[in-house]
């Protein structure tokens, strides 16, 4: 692949993403319309002829890894786990 072909792929891969972009924008104003019904009509839970829709709150647990290597260094520095990642960037 030359370079004006790699401009053109890069091109494309920036067109792809603003709409991405825009996508998710109309997904997550959707979404918040949906949310806000389910509000309105004090329910965590609705099914149509089509679809099951939830929206319950949920608990979860985690790992409060900054006050651990602030308070027990030696057990954070002993269960640290380093992982190596490539960061794909285009200017």
């Amino acid at each position: 692949m030359d370079n004006l072909q790699m401009d053109e792929k890069l091109a494309q891969l920036r067109r792809c993403r603003r709409e991405i972009d825009t996508l998710k924008k109309e997904a997550e104003a959707v979404e918040a319309e949906v949310k806000a019904e389910l509000e309105t009509r004090g329910v965590d839970q609705l099914e149509t002829a089509h679809y099951k829709v939830s929206w319950k709150p949920v608990s979860t647990i985690r790992l409060d890894t900054k006050a651990l290597k602030a308070e027990r260094p030696e057990i954070y520095d002993r269960y640290a786990v380093t992982s190596a990642t490539k960061r794909f960037t285009i200017t």
